[in-house]
């Protein structure tokens, strides 16, 4: 077999979290799955992709969504599996896919896994019991402590720790949360009550985190890689756009954001964190939530995610395109309508449409990258949400992508 070492495999799960978490934790209550969301969001990994990568999705791309990529010079070949569990775990039960995989020379997930480092024929990844740890909520919180950083919270595992960490307003978070799923706001005595007495029925192990709720101004994120020998290098930050505590889209940092991270030493802190992760054995890509208080302080840790990231993915097309905006968008399709609809929509507008292969009546979720400079970006958004609806296909939840 000759093996391809210019190129890589691209792959990954995006509900990682859901793999990393330990199974005999409580769960708070109305803490729902996005798995099926999840599924559909592995074709964004496109993005990430050289020409001559291999990217494995659990189903294909449609050729519309391979078409317009490609007009933008992202190209890639493409495989897909059918996954019922990660698409690794698929992977590793399929001898062909397995040794279609070894053809190549480098192995890039999404995130690692337990399946990820089965799958791995590279010797290239980190332990995967220490890409869970390092993920935890309760790892990042305990980092900020030791570094003496503000925005801090409180790791409980009691029911009457809980209750005697909650004072005001506070946001709970599970350990291994993400955008929104496992994160509840509890600011009244009614609400706390209800929280406890769910952990309390399920006479399981609890670990959550109580952090104050922010008076916030702006949510962006730092992004970073930490290779294996402990060097790590900075690769920018994004503005986050988030609707509550879930993420919908990412934009190019604004002159504000990039002179408050200058004055604030946030890169220093991004060194602190990766010198954190490398002690503990993890290297790879890493991204940091952060966030901007209405008095200007910067919280540079809220949490550390060693994975990949939407907020990367759009620092890499940044890179690409410049003015690039990343869009979540929910749309109500009639039957028969799908991905190809919006990319006809769409067509002649500064639009790329990144995912929306499964698109399908009743309806369902489509990333775009919306090109153009920050003055443009609402008369841009106003123009696809228009063409949009004028194909028949209607947006849910429609908000501002700046």
């Amino acid at each position: 077999m000759t093996v391809r070492r210019g190129s890589g495999v691209v792959l990954g799960t995006f509900d990682a979290e859901r793999w990393w978490r330990p199974e005999d934790l409580a769960t708070l209550p109305a803490a729902g799955s996005a798995e099926g969301v999840a599924e559909s969001m592995d074709e964004l990994l496109a993005g990430f992709c050289a020409p001559g990568d291999l990217l494995v999705t659990r189903r294909p791309v449609a050729p519309a969504v391979v078409e317009g990529l490609a007009a933008c010079g992202i190209t890639f070949t493409g495989h897909s599996v059918d996954a019922d569990g990660t698409v690794e775990s698929a992977v590793l039960a399929d001898p062909s896919t397995r040794e279609l995989l070894r053809a190549y020379g480098e192995l890039r997930p999404y995130a690692v896994l337990p399946d990820t480092v089965r799958l791995d024929w590279t010797d290239g990844l980190p332990d995967g019991d220490v890409v869970a740890e390092v993920n935890s909520k309760t790892w990042s919180n305990e980092l900020a402590v030791e570094l003496g950083l503000p925005g801090t919270g409180t790791v409980v595992r009691s029911v009457e720790e809980l209750t005697a960490a909650v004072d005001g307003t506070v946001v709970v978070k599970d350990p291994y949360g993400v955008s929104g799923r496992a994160m509840l706001e509890v600011g009244t005595p009614g609400v706390l009550r209800a929280v406890t007495r769910t952990l309390a029925r399920q006479d399981r192990r609890i670990e959550l985190l109580v952090q104050p709720k922010f008076d916030k101004r702006l949510d962006f994120s730092g992004h970073l890689e930490v290779f294996r020998d402990g060097r790590w290098e900075f690769l920018g930050v994004q503005g986050m756009n988030n609707r509550g505590f879930r993420h919908i889209g990412s934009a190019p940092a604004s002159d504000e954001l990039l002179a408050l991270v200058e004055r604030s030493g946030y890169v220093d802190v991004l060194g602190s964190v990766a010198k954190a992760v490398s002690a503990a054995g993890y290297w790879g890509p890493v991204g940091v939530d952060s966030m901007v208080l209405a008095n200007g302080t910067v919280v540079p840790i809220l949490e550390v995610n060693a994975r990949r990231s939407l907020g990367l993915l759009a620092l890499r097309l940044e890179r690409r395109m410049p003015g690039f905006r990343l869009w979540q968008l929910d749309l109500r399709v009639a039957e028969g309508q799908g991905v190809e609809d919006v990319i006809g929509a769409v067509q002649g507008l500064d639009v790329v449409v990144l995912s929306g292969s499964g698109l399908a009546a009743p309806g369902g979720r489509v990333y775009l990258g919306l090109v153009c400079p920050s003055a443009e970006v609402g008369r841009l958004q106003d123009a696809v949400v228009a063409a949009l609806a004028a194909a028949g296909l209607t947006p849910r939840g429609v908000v501002d992508a700046a």
